[in-house]
């Protein structure tokens, strides 16, 4: 509800020229702009501590989304790694094999097969051992996956505020 009040101007500048009743009369009126500023005041003070609460809470969500999505950043770039990490052991460990077979073919025309035969069957063995290692190293890179999926599910409630 807004009341209009009234300009200064309707009020007199001296009240000593004003007879009993209209001094009576500008007094009343007086006190009730008064109190309909006060009210207005008060109204406006309320609105403005709910804008401030409201900005508060604002301001505690945007917080709580910008930490958990800097989370989520880490966890991302620590999943990067993680593949880049396992694409580089795997392509040391097929780039040794390659050679290595290339080495026994060409060998096993001199006929001195026999030593490359040997480093050819080790290259195969730490291919597996990489192999294997990767294999772990891709666990922990869905384990961090799905602890990332459900840290996003939880902080995403339904409701956009």
């Amino acid at each position: 509800m807004t009341t209009s009040l009234p300009p200064t101007g309707k009020f007199p500048a001296e009240p000593s020229q004003l007879e009993r009743e209209e001094l009576d009369a500008v007094y009343l009126e007086l006190r009730r702009s008064y109190r309909g500023l006060m009210v207005s005041r008060g109204q406006f003070r309320g609105r403005a501590e709910r804008s401030q609460a409201a900005m508060q809470q604002l301001e505690t969500r945007l917080r709580e989304i910008a930490a958990r999505e800097a989370s989520v950043r880490r966890e991302a770039y620590e999943m990067l790694e993680i593949v880049t990490h396992v694409i580089g052991e795997l392509e040391d460990a097929g780039d040794n094999l390659v050679n290595e077979f290339g080495a026994y073919q060409m060998g096993r025309r001199s006929m001195q097969g026999a030593g490359f035969i040997g480093r050819l069957i080790k290259s195969v063995i730490r291919f597996i051992n990489r192999w294997t290692s990767t294999k772990q190293q891709l666990e922990v890179m869905v384990e961090k996956q799905q602890t990332m999926q459900a840290a996003l599910q939880e902080g995403t409630d339904g409701t956009d505020r």
